[in-house]
């Protein structure tokens, strides 16, 4: 009796082995499967039983033995030119105790150089400040302001189940390209002082989870003039400043960026993916 009693306790502790080992192996695949969404890249249709999902947003993965999997998934890659483009209306630079920047227009270019990354350019037209003062980042364009090239990554801005629905938004946010220290310089009137915006922005990205040729970005406030989207879920503080410089002199104030009614489209038909079932 003492013998299968031994028997018995070591049967138990393999099968907790067993049970432990799975558990991990779920909770390793749902932890890869969280970091790597949300991610752009296009949902191509193959052969019956070739694919990895059932419809054509790459959504619902084909689980059945079946294998009647039509569609997979390709994630963007530098190998292949993804490229989007847009344009807002009023845009506004707001920074804390310095005179507010308003642009008639705002035209946004950039690619997709991987699946949660990206190359951004922005231009503002018809710059001009509360003081009256064009302002623009080059002398021989008056009331322009254009950016350096940026680096976008996409984020979650929120991924949680509430009341058993998910509640998913995307963000794309937008740095300075390393090992640059601004996403771009300026002088609003006078040389002797110039202004470099610092820091980093997200704006919420739309829609997701479609294939479309519409991409869409809100960079907006909040009503108590906070910026709308200051970092990703357990992300750092995400926010922009401006330091002005004037001879040996600079101070840095906080500052937020609106873009009103920004529309753009894709190149070609793509999908910001975040969710899979």
């Amino acid at each position: 009796m003492k013998v299968t009693r031994v028997g018995q306790s070591c049967l138990l502790a393999v099968l907790v082995l067993v049970i432990a080992a799975i558990g991990a192996s779920s909770a390793s695949a749902l932890e890869y499967e969280l970091k790597g969404m949300p991610e752009v890249g296009r949902c191509v249709k193959v052969a019956t039983g070739a694919g990895v999902y059932k419809g054509a947003q790459c959504l619902a993965v084909e689980h059945s033995s079946k294998k009647l999997g039509k569609y997979n998934w390709i994630p963007a890659s530098q190998t292949e030119k993804l490229t989007f483009g847009g344009s807002g209306l009023e845009s506004v630079l707001k920074t804390e105790g310095h005179p507010t920047i308003k642009c008639i227009a705002a035209n946004l270019t950039g690619e997709y150089t991987g699946p949660k990354k990206a190359s951004v350019t922005i231009e503002f037209q018809g710059c001009i400040n509360s003081n009256g003062q064009q302002c623009q980042s080059n002398p021989q364009n008056k009331s322009e302001i254009k950016t350096t090239p940026l680096e976008a990554e996409l984020g979650f801005i929120k991924n949680e189940l509430l009341a058993g629905h998910n509640v998913i938004s995307v963000g794309l946010d937008l740095k300075p390209t390393s090992p640059l220290p601004s996403l771009v310089v300026y002088e609003c009137g006078s040389i002797t002082e110039t202004a470099s915006l610092e820091g980093s922005v997200i704006g919420q990205e739309k829609p997701i989870d479609k294939m479309t040729s519409e991409m869409n970005l809100v960079y907006s406030t909040k009503s108590n003039g906070e910026q709308l989207y200051e970092k990703f879920e357990e992300g750092v503080q995400d926010t922009l400043s401006t330091t002005f410089h004037s001879g040996l002199t600079s101070t840095t104030a906080p500052t937020t960026l609106k873009i009103k009614s920004y529309l753009g489209t894709n190149s070609v038909p793509l999908e910001v993916k975040a969710y899979s079932y």
